[in-house]
């Protein structure tokens, strides 16, 4: 998932969402980021898909950067996801993309047949850490 400046915890929190809820590994990197060498990882075929997401009111070189990104992907054949923010100052983007993420998490493992509830993984280190 890239995200735009203001949306990091936005984009960390449907990672461990994701990781939690649909058991699916989720990767976060910002766009500036993706610009210089994240870019370069979509060069070699793999079976993973990037989501976008955006706000309607990013600043215009980060809009600039997302057009220029999309480019890319189309040139490569990569289907991509977007994802907008609503409207508003960051804190109800942050609130509401929140709620949204989360319900695509637990949609996703449902979609894949996914219990979302037991973490056996994580209890399996928390067990681990009390017999040290």
């Amino acid at each position: 998932m890239y995200y735009p400046w203001g949306l990091q915890s936005t984009a960390i929190r449907f990672k461990n969402s994701m990781q939690e809820n649909a058991k699916t590994h989720v990767i976060v990197e910002d766009v500036i980021e993706t610009c210089h060498n994240g870019i370069v990882a979509w060069n070699k075929l793999n079976k993973f898909q990037p989501i976008l997401l955006q706000g309607k009111d990013d600043h215009v070189k980060t809009k600039e950067r997302w057009k220029i990104i999309k480019e890319f992907f189309q040139e490569k054949d990569i289907k991509y996801k977007e994802i907008f923010s609503p409207e508003g100052n960051v804190l109800s983007k942050i609130t509401s993309l929140i709620y949204l993420l989360d319900y695509v998490s637990i949609y996703k493992a449902i979609i894949s047949n996914i219990d979302p509830t037991p973490v056996k993984e994580i209890d399996f280190i928390k067990q681990r850490l009390m017999e040290l």
